[in-house]
């Protein structure tokens, strides 16, 4: 299975689930709220890899992932999480050995939950136009108010990237101990941000 418009707020949803239940109980809030974001990264990765058969083609790439070191010698590949599908080349050393390399990317993902500095989101989402994958998406931090302000400012960032663009809103991590909002969904389509609804 692969993860596409149809399901990728699903993936969203079972992400942040799965984060809020392993998130972090620590006292200093600054710390606890790191690896609360480490928790959504690597749960929202956990969820791609999931969809994907990873044991064939496709790879799963995020900063806790060691899976990839030995053919890539990296666990993140440029993104916080990528999705990809490898082929192989002879090497050119004598030992006879196959080199995996990128053939097509499927998902490329940043999340920047600060709420305070637009400029982090734009630095993270503006990382999304340099890659080639066929989907994009970009999870932000629900405000209080100014999402839709928020959606504005990042749309000259979609309007660049090739392929489709997603943005999604979940709750900060200062909200998890609470009853936080569900994650919106919006997908870039026509020049327009349109939210994906939760089929209930």
């Amino acid at each position: 299975m692969t993860v596409h418009r149809g399901n990728v707020l699903d993936i969203v949803n079972k992400a942040w689930a799965r984060a809020r239940d392993r998130r972090s109980p620590d006292q200093d809030i600054g710390k606890r709220n790191r690896l609360r974001s480490s928790d959504w990264v690597c749960a929202l990765a956990e969820t791609f890899e999931e969809e994907y058969d990873v044991s064939d083609v496709h790879r799963v790439f995020w900063l806790g992932n060691d899976t990839n070191r030995e053919q890539f010698g990296i666990n993140e590949y440029l993104f916080d999480v990528m999705v990809c599908s490898v082929s192989t080349v002879e090497s050119l050393q004598r030992q006879s050995n196959r080199l995996e390399f990128i053939d097509q990317c499927h998902w490329q993902v940043e999340s920047e939950f600060n709420r305070s500095n637009s400029r982090e989101v734009i630095v993270d989402m503006s990382k999304l136009v340099v890659g080639s994958a066929e989907n994009k998406l970009f999870i932000a931090a629900h405000r209080k108010s100014g999402e839709q302000d928020l959606l504005k400012l990042c749309a000259g960032i979609a309007r660049r990237c090739l392929g489709a663009v997603y943005f999604a809103f979940v709750a900060h991590p200062d909200e998890w101990d609470r009853t936080p909002m569900e994650p919106y969904l919006y997908e870039w389509l026509d020049g327009y941000w349109v939210r994906i609804e939760q089929h209930r």
